[in-house]
């Protein structure tokens, strides 16, 4: 009977046999039977108690029901609650701890049993860069499948509560504790259990450097914990807050290394910019570009479904929690890794990237000649030498020439440069780590603002100032614009000194801030043939303009993101954002 699991009917048998015996204890044989009965149960117990265990990872219905009224025909409804949750607990450390361990076995690639013996937090710091997101993944798998088991217990002793109401109202005073002690128990374990799940996932967060992470690892991090915060959420009504404490502090290590290398990045990229038209659409707008496409998206896998518009096509489905989801089949964490795949293929087929370096092009018409008249298609003779070029080197003339002529054309266009571009670009993945983990907001947009500023000064430094009129650099400009750059000079820019006492201060500041860029020098601004540059200076000033508008556009975005506390913040930021890069085409020009 115990080899087929039915537990309650070789318990029913045993106590029987038992009853049986103490009729006939004056017996010797007898009394030596009762003995042996007595051990058989104790042995059905211990057993009872493994067959109990199992039901912490894998939820069956059958099977619960069989080992409840076993537990019920002993009369030790409490005591098997008890034993139920520290299989629980003893169910989440081992499956956490097997987890990592398989990882950290298989990266290390020998037969070393000492990473069996170490403790969980010690295991957690010997996983690779590369293992990182597939352990953190399976991890939050297996903590699911035990939270979902005792989602499903709970379920299971509500139903049997309901039935037992209707089929026997009047129940016995001792049932009645019994049903009061479940209930209370159970539900003082969810918030236990999802204290133990977040304690073992924040040493894992921990264990790891992720400050050299990639952008797109990262966000795959962040979403897998966000998550796991909405199972949380629904699980206990948790804010998470272990959870959110610790991906905060690796979100704020993270976001400062990240930062300071797009702040190098754009220092290139300003000192390499010719000033010349990069060529988009007259409709161009930046919700086109990839890095703002989680804006437009009605469901995002990381953010609660209280917190989500519900999607017309399928409300019914939408307002599921993930409990009701995945309550037979399937797992959250598997379908974020899908979702993920099948958004990238959705931006790689809209757009037509073929690679990361084609992304820089907003369109791939540009390389089409269809649009391109056809006399641009025929040889043509070079005005400055005379020679008439081959067909082969005419075609990327000809692409060039239309590339540079396509915005001229249409009067509407934007007059933006690829330094513009890049920044928006760049504005929109800060933005979408805000989106994903808000208790950082305030972090991301402050840096979000020193893009902007590195821009504006940048543009004022190289064409807007005439150091010939005034030595403090600045320049003859309005006291407004005057306070502004010298709030991102003294805020953002590396002024420090090269000589020797001043290396110790260099380096403080090295971290912190970043050294004035430097106009290329394929500019000219010297020549009157050019005007002094007249084409670079309005291609350099527009471009600041319309950076400033797309900044504009997205304020009522940033203002939800930004704590109560920190909007003043933004509100100044704002009122700095306008101004000076109207005033700053007005000095430019």
């Amino acid at each position: 009977m115990l080899e087929e699991e039915d537990y309650p009917g070789a318990i029913q048998l045993c106590l029987e046999c038992q009853k049986a015996a103490s009729t006939f204890k004056h017996y010797s044989c007898i009394s030596e039977l009762n003995s042996k009965l007595q051990d058989t149960l104790e042995q059905i117990e211990e057993q009872l108690d493994v067959a109990l265990s199992k039901t912490c990872k894998h939820f069956d219905v059958s099977h619960y029901t069989k080992v409840q009224l076993a537990y019920s025909l002993l009369g030790k409804t409490q005591t098997a609650m008890d034993q139920l949750h520290m299989h629980f607990t003893q169910a989440i450390h081992n499956t956490v701890f097997q987890v990592v361990l398989g990882y950290v076995e298989l990266c290390a690639g020998n037969a070393d049993t000492k990473f069996q013996k170490m403790q969980y937090k010690d295991l957690c710091t010997h996983i690779t860069l590369d293992s990182y997101i597939p352990c953190l993944t399976d991890l939050c798998k297996a903590l699911w499948e035990v939270m979902l088991s005792y989602h499903r217990t709970m379920q299971w002793h509500e139903e049997q509560d309901k039935q037992e109401t209707t089929s026997t109202p009047g129940r016995s005073s001792t049932v009645l504790v019994d049903r009061s002690y479940v209930k209370k128990k159970l539900e003082h374990g969810l918030t236990r259990i999802w204290q133990d799940v977040q304690l073992k996932v924040k040493a894992y967060i921990l264990g790891t450097d992720m400050s050299n992470f990639k952008y797109d690892d990262f966000i795959v991090v962040l979403d897998v914990i966000s998550r796991l915060m909405q199972v949380g959420e629904e699980f206990c009504s948790s804010k998470s807050e272990v959870l959110q404490e610790s991906i905060k502090r690796q979100s704020v290590n993270y976001f400062k290394n990240y930062h300071r290398a797009r702040l190098e990045e754009l220092r290139m990229f300003l000192e390499n910019e010719t000033w010349e038209l990069c060529p988009v659409k007259s409709n161009f707008n930046i919700a086109q570009l990839h890095e703002f496409k989680f804006m437009g998206q009605c469901r995002s896998p990381s953010v609660s479904p209280s917190r989500q518009t519900v999607s017309s096509g399928s409300p019914a489905q939408e307002e599921l929690s993930l409990f009701q989801q995945y309550v037979q089949e399937g797992n959250p964490f598997e379908m974020h890794i899908e979702h993920k795949e099948e958004e990238t293929e959705d931006v790689l087929a809209s757009n037509g990237y073929e690679s990361d370096e084609l992304e820089k092009s907003v369109y791939q018409d540009y390389d089409s000649d269809s649009d391109v008249p056809e006399e641009l298609k025929q040889d043509y003779v070079d005005e400055q030498t005379g020679d008439v070029p081959l067909k082969s080197a005419s075609r990327e003339t000809i692409r060039s020439k239309k590339k540079s002529d396509y915005n001229l054309n249409k009067t509407n266009a934007p007059i933006l440069t690829n330094t513009t571009l890049n920044v928006i670009r760049l504005v929109g993945k800060y933005m979408q780590m805000m989106n994903i983990l808000k208790p950082i907001a305030f972090d991301v947009i402050h840096c979000v603002s020193q893009l902007f500023d590195y821009y504006l000064y940048a543009v004022y430094t190289f064409f807007g100032r005439n150091d010939m009129y005034e030595s403090s650099g600045l320049g003859l400009i309005s006291s407004r614009l005057r306070t502004t750059l010298n709030r991102i000079q003294e805020s953002l820019i590396d002024m420090a000194t090269a000589d020797i006492s001043g290396q110790l201060t260099a380096a403080l500041c090295q971290k912190e801030k970043v050294p004035s860029p430097h106009l290329s020098q394929l500019v000219v601004l010297t020549n009157s043939g050019t005007l002094y540059g007249l084409a670079q200076r309005v291609v350099a000033t527009e471009s600041l303009v319309f950076l400033a508008e797309q900044f504009e556009s997205l304020q009522s975005h940033l203002d939800t993101m930004m704590p109560a506390a920190k909007k003043p913040f933004l509100q100044q930021f704002y009122s700095q954002v306008s101004y000076p890069s109207w005033h700053i085409s007005l000095e430019t020009l």
